[in-house]
């Protein structure tokens, strides 16, 4: 029966039920089911939307819809989860450029990577490069997304990396850039590692980076 509500609990993420989830949630988890098959379930839903999203049949709204919905379901997960580092995929920092104050695209990167097992520290938008790599350093982190959707803000990017280099921290950090002043070409002229045309994209690489 529980087995049935875990694929249940995977089914209302994926059908943006955010009323019905976290009841499913706790009721499995006063169930004595275990916390990691949980989260399990919830890495596998996102799994199914982000392959909705890409096949067309979901838009950035359901995208966002669902991210809400699995952030629900955490939240009421976390304190029964407290994961080791060991545990999680990867630690990352998500940052907007200095000069640029747009957070939508990031938020909903931060949501799947968060739902995917990654540890995520989001410091803002309109973040001074000190402070990402200040960022950085504290949390080990190794993977840096850095969001651009001013044509105005995209140098920033390039002064984040070579900061990271000055700081002798580039070489364990992958920098993955995204937003609509960028392309693929502007993010390998600015020395970043990859770039995500979209947020499904941008996890897709994040777990290649990780997970091989």
């Amino acid at each position: 029966m529980s087995e049935e509500k875990l694929k249940e609990l995977e089914r209302t993420i994926v059908n943006l039920d955010i009323e019905k989830a976290p009841t499913l949630c706790r009721e499995l988890l006063a169930s004595n089911m275990a916390a990691d098959k949980i989260f399990h379930s919830i890495s596998q839903a996102m799994n199914v939307v982000g392959g909705k999203y890409e096949a067309g049949e979901y838009f950035l709204s359901e995208l966002i819809m669902a991210g809400e919905v699995a952030k629900d379901v955490l939240r009421i997960l976390e304190p029964r989860y407290r994961r080791s580092e060991k545990e999680y995929v990867g630690r990352v920092v998500l940052a907007t450029v200095r000069g640029d104050l747009h957070d939508i695209g990031k938020n909903i990167v931060g949501m799947l990577l968060q739902s995917s097992g990654f540890r995520v520290h989001d410091v803002g938008i309109d973040v001074p490069t000190e402070r990402i790599v200040e960022a950085v350093r504290e949390g080990n982190a190794q993977i840096v997304g850095l969001s651009a959707l001013l044509t105005t803000t995209v140098p920033e990017i390039e002064k984040v990396i070579k900061e990271l280099e000055k700081a002798g921290m580039r070489e364990k950090v992958k920098v993955i850039v995204g937003g609509a002043a960028l392309n693929q070409g502007v993010a390998r002229r600015y020395g970043a590692d990859g770039y995500g045309t979209t947020a499904v994209d941008g996890l897709k690489i994040c777990r290649e980076w990780m997970l091989g």
